[in-house]
């Protein structure tokens, strides 16, 4: 069903309800109906937050009323799974209310939960400080203590870097390809200069070669880690020319590809915004239909 007039095209609009259009398929794929899991619901948490400004107490407030009452989800319940990370870096906050050591910063702490909702904050970063906003400390530390937030290892940093950094170059209408080769040169020259970070550049090879389009389906991993995610959610959009598409070679991945679908309609609701806008059905997406209006009168995204 088309609604040309329920939301305009822009970057935060494309991007969620593509977010959100991955989540429920994956979520189907998976048998749990129409609800959508935390990925969406802490992205709408992560909107809701930045359109009253950076703050990072607000931001854990909200990740704990979705994370107590299933606030921000489409289904009156409290979430069904919530990744090991956010579940303690969660538990953690809630006793100690503060939201600089909440987040795991072990080895073992590397899901993809933090790069699941991180697609709004990139945006707001963009809206503030412009296109180069790789080149502004400020905007660099508000990213990566978003992503600390939950995941506070480097190598959730980094990831969280290089895809803010393919997200700008998309929006610069570079083709993939290129976006993807630039955004991983920049983040290894910005990274490589910083000790904490140089160590955990080794994770993202798979990221670091010229033909990464060409690899093997058979050999992208699913599981849930975020180097994985990272790289099979980007192997997709190079690999297909629409948001069907995409979303469709998503879910032949090998593995749990319900994992990275989310992150998959993200990138391909930037790339082909008019089909995700067209298609959405009102009823299902009035929560974020809700969110992103106001959103949209902050204009703390665009």
């Amino acid at each position: 069903m088309a609604h040309y007039m329920v939301l305009p095209y822009n970057p935060l609009n494309n991007s969620t309800l593509g977010l959100v259009t991955g989540d429920l398929m994956g979520q189907q794929v998976e048998g749990h109906g129409t609800s959508w899991s935390g990925d969406s619901a802490l992205t709408l948490a992560t909107i809701s937050s930045l359109s009253y400004g950076y703050n990072l107490t607000d931001l854990m407030d909200r990740y704990l009323d979705w994370y107590r009452s299933g606030e921000y989800n489409n289904q009156d319940e409290r979430p069904k799974n919530v990744g090991e990370t956010t579940f303690f870096a969660l538990n953690k906050y809630a006793h100690t209310k503060d939201p600089f050591n909440s987040g795991g910063r072990d080895i073992s702490d590397n899901g993809n939960g933090a790069l699941m909702h991180i697609t709004p904050v990139i945006l707001y970063l963009r809206a503030k400080y412009g296109e180069d906003f790789i080149l502004h400390d400020p905007a660099m530390l508000v990213l990566h203590q978003v992503t600390g937030l939950t995941h506070n290892h480097p190598q959730s940093l980094i990831a969280s870097g290089i895809y803010a950094l393919i997200v700008n170059n998309l929006l610069q209408n570079i083709p993939p390809v290129e976006a993807v080769d630039l955004a991983v040169s920049s983040s290894y020259e910005y990274y490589a200069q910083h000790k904490i970070f140089a160590d955990h550049l080794s994770a993202f090879q798979g990221l670091n070669k010229p033909d990464l389009k060409s690899v093997a389906i058979t050999s992208l991993q699913t599981s849930g880690y975020v180097v994985d995610t990272l790289e099979a959610s980007i192997w997709v959009v190079l690999n297909s020319n629409t948001f069907a598409e995409a979303l469709s070679l998503a879910k032949s991945l090998p593995g749990e590809p319900h994992r990275v679908m989310p992150l998959v309609g993200a990138l391909a609701g930037v790339l082909y915004h008019q089909e995700v806008v067209d298609d959405i059905d009102e009823n299902t997406f009035e929560p974020v239909l809700k969110v992103l209006k106001i959103a949209e009168q902050s204009h703390n995204f665009n």
